[in-house]
């Protein structure tokens, strides 16, 4: 056999084996496709959500100030300041600066006293509402004062209200003025501050009691003047919360209480400036006619401290304009007179209302 008849021998080609990956990826090429595509996705949208959270703000929609839209050139420290004080103010709680108590029982409630000039006043809260967050060097003694009345024409702001009235026998006739009067002031007092009435004829007492079973327990004259007995102990006045029950029973108090005696109210000052603390404003309403020369005006000269003293003379006498001014004028208070015939006109105003009513 020749050599041109001799068929070589090819080799054979290997095929090279399949891996378990390679078989997989052949296999669930479809499936891996879309996985694929869905990483991408995510990848692309956490990239861009990173980029649009970490930009900077270029406005504070909580801020309370304005640049007129012009560009902000303040350094960007400053604005970050700007913008801490402001969260802060967001979330501080709204100031309270006022606190209102009512008492809506008869329980006379012990009188607390606060020493407001003791309060820091560069820093204070406004005492006449919501003007702004705070007030600096604020005079807050004027809270003591915020108690208004009206007696007689005669007006007033305290926080301690002593009415201290004429209940003797010489008003008589002309006793219907004074107690609507006097009616018409308790009626209209805030229901803030306390308030206390006394009455005087030649014994003291406080409004509410019997006049004429009490008397029995005083000695004296109008001359000489009138005392307890001895072992008696009188009901002394005390601070009572201007509630409507209180209201209600002074006023029938007011309606009550007969006439007695004479004019002699030295015990109703005394009573006056024991009481603790002591009153802000005592309105004293007298006809005048004292046979004692108004003895009462050394006490109100010795214990008034810083009451005042608003003195009203119902018909008096031209003899009591003097000293009852000069009460008034002592304890920078003020005084009026009233005239009888004016109290005439008043009494035809109070029957007329009646009629109508």
């Amino acid at each position: 056999m020749s050599e041109s008849e001799i068929t070589p021998i090819q080799p054979q080609e290997t095929v090279p084996l399949e891996s378990p990956f390679s078989n997989y990826l052949r296999t669930y090429r479809l499936l891996n496709s879309l996985l694929l595509a869905l990483f991408f996705m995510v990848g692309t949208f956490a990239v861009l959500w990173n980029i649009v959270m970490g930009l900077p703000l270029t406005d504070d929609l909580s801020s309370d100030f304005s640049d007129g839209g012009k560009p902000s050139s303040a350094p960007k420290k400053q604005q970050q300041t700007v913008r801490l004080m402001q969260r802060q103010k967001q979330t501080k709680p709204p100031p309270t600066n006022q606190i209102q108590l009512q008492v809506i029982s008869d329980i006379s409630l012990p009188s607390v006293e606060i020493d407001t000039k003791a309060l820091n006043p560069a820093v204070a809260l406004s005492p006449m509402g919501d003007l702004g967050d705070v007030s600096v060097n604020v005079d807050m003694s004027v809270l003591n004062k915020a108690f208004a009345s009206n007696f007689m024409g005669i007006k007033s702001k305290a926080n301690k209200i002593l009415f201290i009235i004429d209940y003797s026998a010489s008003m008589n006739g002309r006793d219907k003025v004074m107690r609507s009067e006097l009616s018409k002031a308790i009626e209209k007092l805030p229901a803030v501050g306390s308030v206390s009435v006394i009455f005087f004829s030649g014994p003291t007492w406080v409004a509410g009691e019997d006049a004429k079973v009490l008397h029995k327990n005083w000695t004296g004259s109008n001359n000489g003047g009138w005392k307890p007995n001895d072992g008696y102990n009188p009901v002394k006045p005390k601070w009572l919360p201007v509630t409507p029950s209180i209201k209600k029973r002074l006023i029938k108090a007011v309606y009550d209480t007969p006439l007695t005696f004479g004019t002699v109210w030295d015990n109703s000052f005394e009573w006056a400036f024991y009481m603790n603390p002591k009153p802000d404003v005592i309105y004293f309403m007298t006809d005048g006619n004292s046979n004692k020369n108004f003895q009462g005006i050394d006490i109100i000269k010795k214990k008034k401290g810083k009451t005042k003293v608003y003195t009203i003379g119902y018909g008096a006498p031209a003899g009591a304009k003097v000293p009852l001014e000069e009460i008034a004028a002592m304890t920078g208070g003020k005084s009026k007179f009233v005239e009888m015939d004016k109290i005439r006109l008043m009494e035809k105003e109070i029957d007329a209302k009646a009629q109508i009513n």
